[in-house]
């Protein structure tokens, strides 16, 4: 189950929205379902309260006067292992790279590039 202070990104109509973050869950007077008071990340900020179930914050799809919605949690920042990008840096840490070894590098390869 999603937990106060969560972001989700919320899309409308299977096109991702707005992302959102869960203010407060409340249980609903119907079993099995929960009042969600989402903050929209959207200028100006906007606050709506849903009544939904616990799927749905957990990405099924729910429709809300006939539009599809889907309810996307984010993983948090650092709780997945590092893309293959990252992992296959070839860069030590703290190690100071300088662009006039790029420019050089790139001259090296294009020397017909009329910068000369």
């Amino acid at each position: 189950m999603r937990s106060v202070g969560d972001v989700v990104a919320v899309y409308f109509d299977k096109k991702p929205s707005v992302y959102a973050r869960i203010e407060m869950i409340t249980p609903d007077i119907k079993p099995h379902w929960y009042q969600i008071r989402l903050l929209f990340l959207s200028f100006p900020p906007q606050e709506t309260t849903w009544t939904l179930r616990e799927e749905y914050l957990e990405g099924i799809e729910f429709t809300m006067k006939g539009i599809p919605i889907q309810v996307i949690p984010l993983e948090k920042p650092g709780s997945g292992e590092p893309s293959p990008r990252e992992r296959d840096k070839k860069t030590k840490p703290g190690e100071v790279l300088s662009f006039e070894n790029f420019r050089r590098k790139k001259h090296e390869d294009d020397p017909g590039d009329g910068d000369s």
